[in-house]
């Protein structure tokens, strides 16, 4: 019987295991993506994240960077609303999916203050602005509000050692006629700090990855369907 349940369990957790690596790679392949590890040079500064320290683009800190978008033509969004709110949409949507995620969960559990509790709850996310100084879902705290972009502040007090960034944003091509969604996670620390980022662990990596890839290919497919 032992052996019958050993056996049982290997079965399915190699099947969840295959089954996630190919939705990884599905996933892949219906979003543009790119990451840089290492020193954060001038070139990947051109993505506009306004509240990096200017002091982190230098040799003195060593930086993980994670950048997915998704293009849409303007004609397949709903006409009767301005992109920067089919945009404010977007951005309720996703971050009220991440609060179901289990990543979320483990966050919601370790919430100490009321603050930080009701930015999980669906009700807060459906009716933010994302105005500086907002919470949401107990560690991303908006330091940036434009009206194509929000940035958050990620706050991690476990990992003292790492600051970090999430930047939601579109950019617009009357010429092309497309409309752009992007989300950049951006996490550094001193080049002298042994010590792992979070991202820097592989399985976390990989959460991260299909976390946000999904997100994104799910939340432009939302906001086609609205005009359904």
């Amino acid at each position: 019987m032992i052996r019958l349940i050993f056996t049982a369990t290997t079965i399915i957790t190699s099947s969840s295991a295959i089954y996630f690596y190919i939705f990884h790679e599905r996933l892949s392949k219906r979003v543009a993506h790119k990451s840089h590890l290492g020193t954060l040079s001038t070139a990947t500064k051109s993505t506009n994240i306004e509240s990096i320290p200017e002091s982190v683009f230098s040799a003195e800190y060593f930086t993980l960077y994670d950048h997915v978008s998704k293009s849409v033509s303007r004609a397949c969004l709903p006409s009767n609303e301005a992109t920067e709110m089919l945009f404010k949409r977007l951005v309720r949507r996703n971050m009220t999916a991440f609060s179901r995620f289990p990543q979320a969960l483990v966050l919601a559990m370790a919430s100490k203050t009321p603050e930080q509790k009701e930015s999980f709850k669906a009700g807060y996310l459906a009716a933010l602005d994302f105005e500086v100084g907002n919470l949401v879902c107990g560690v991303y705290q908006v330091v940036v509000r434009r009206w194509d972009r929000v940035e958050f502040e990620i706050k991690m007090e476990t990992v003292d050692f790492v600051q970090a960034r999430l930047a939601i944003s579109f950019e617009e091509s009357s010429q092309e006629g497309n409309v752009v969604f992007c989300s950049e996670t951006v996490m550094w620390k001193r080049a002298d700090e042994g010590r792992k980022m979070p991202l820097e662990r592989p399985v976390l990596r990989w959460m991260h990855e299909t976390a946000a890839w999904w997100l994104m290919d799910s939340g432009v497919r939302y906001l086609v369907d609205l005009e359904g």
